[in-house]
């Protein structure tokens, strides 16, 4: 088979670095699906607490029902700009280890979120959540799978806090110790690492 040379990726030898390049990619498409999960549902939740009635009020009144909206709308909000923010730093070729650390960030806490929104909205719908009435039960689904997908959420943690800690350790001589700030900060013999 031939490939045109504009569609050559280069030398062989540069196949591991397309690779983790369409890795960071690929973890940050599974981050705004989760936006894109998240929002469905709470779209769902929004416009059902506003039509639904209870004790003949419409039910986004209650506490209990407008702060899960509240919240979720908070959350996805958050998840947005972290998302959107490892984008920006994959598009402007931010250094790779950067960019793997702040993708897992996104990857990680966009699908916890969602997971959290879905279940608030089933617990907004009640029973008729689990139903295929709405298509909140399979939002549900999706929503854990999506979540183990393409690396689990404990693999992103490792990655997050492997790749924070050689950035701080690389750091070290550039930043201040705020660990000195502390009034006995001089008193080794009460720090223990062992």
């Amino acid at each position: 088979m031939s490939v045109r040379s504009t569609a050559d990726c280069g030398p062989t030898w540069h196949t591991p670095r397309v690779l983790a390049v369409l890795l960071l990619v690929f973890l940050c498409g599974a981050a705004a699906g989760a936006l894109g999960m998240a929002r469905a549902a709470l779209e769902i939740a929004a416009r059902y607490a506003d039509r639904r009635k209870a004790f003949g009020q419409r039910i986004r009144s209650f506490e209990g029902v407008s702060f899960k909206i509240a919240d979720s709308i908070t959350a996805l909000d958050a998840a947005r700009m972290l998302v959107y923010g490892a984008a920006r730093a994959i598009d402007a070729g931010d250094d790779p280890r950067r960019c793997r650390r702040l993708v897992s960030e996104a990857k990680k806490f966009a699908t916890d979120m969602a997971w959290q929104v879905v279940n608030h909205a089933m617990q907004i719908l009640g029973g008729i959540g689990y139903t295929r009435i709405y298509p909140v039960e399979r939002l549900l689904r999706d929503t854990r799978l999506i979540m183990i997908w393409t690396g689990t959420n404990e693999i992103m943690n490792l990655i997050i806090q492997s790749e924070y800690q050689r950035e701080l350790l690389a750091q070290r001589a550039e930043t201040r110790d705020v660990e000195a700030d502390a009034s006995d900060a001089e008193r080794t013999d009460e720090k223990v690492y062992e």
